[in-house]
């Protein structure tokens, strides 16, 4: 989970890890790896990714020696077939729910660096911005009489 959110620059929203990769969110992709590709830069070189299938590596060392073939890419509308396959057969679902959740986090935190243009400090711990109440906000709907969690 990134630690800091960057505000918007050139298209671009950066996040960075505690350990120092960057994650890099762009609109319209980089290199046609499909809706919605983001791209992991670190000290060694980039990876980016998409719903296509594809990698895209800024080196052929990054692969650690590894085949690294196209898939046919996950389609949206996948997720639904197999949540369905996944109440009946009661299998476990093709996507972790932990990774799935911390990815989702990690869209909507770029989001909200994005639209409140200005950077953002994030405890993955708290699941929270850190002395930021204007982004906290942004995490969920403002909560209505009578409920109350």
């Amino acid at each position: 989970m990134p630690v800091e959110y960057f505000k918007p620059v050139g298209g671009e929203v950066h996040a960075r890890y505690a350990n120092g990769c960057k994650l890099v969110v762009r609109t319209g992709g980089w290199l046609g790896l499909g809706s919605c590709p983001v791209r992991f830069e670190g000290e060694k070189g980039w990876v980016e990714v998409g719903d296509s299938g594809k990698i895209a590596l800024s080196s052929p060392a990054l692969s650690a020696g590894k085949n690294l073939p196209d898939t046919a890419g996950y389609p949206a509308h996948w997720h639904v077939r197999n949540f369905l396959d996944c109440v009946k057969t009661r299998r476990p679902p093709a996507a972790n729910a932990d990774a799935a959740c911390q990815s989702h986090i990690a869209c909507h935190a770029v989001n909200i660096a994005a639209s409140l243009n200005r950077d953002l400090k994030y405890d993955p711990i708290k699941n929270e911005f850190i002395d930021d109440d204007e982004a906290n906000r942004f995490r969920h709907e403002a909560w209505r009489d009578p409920w109350h969690v």
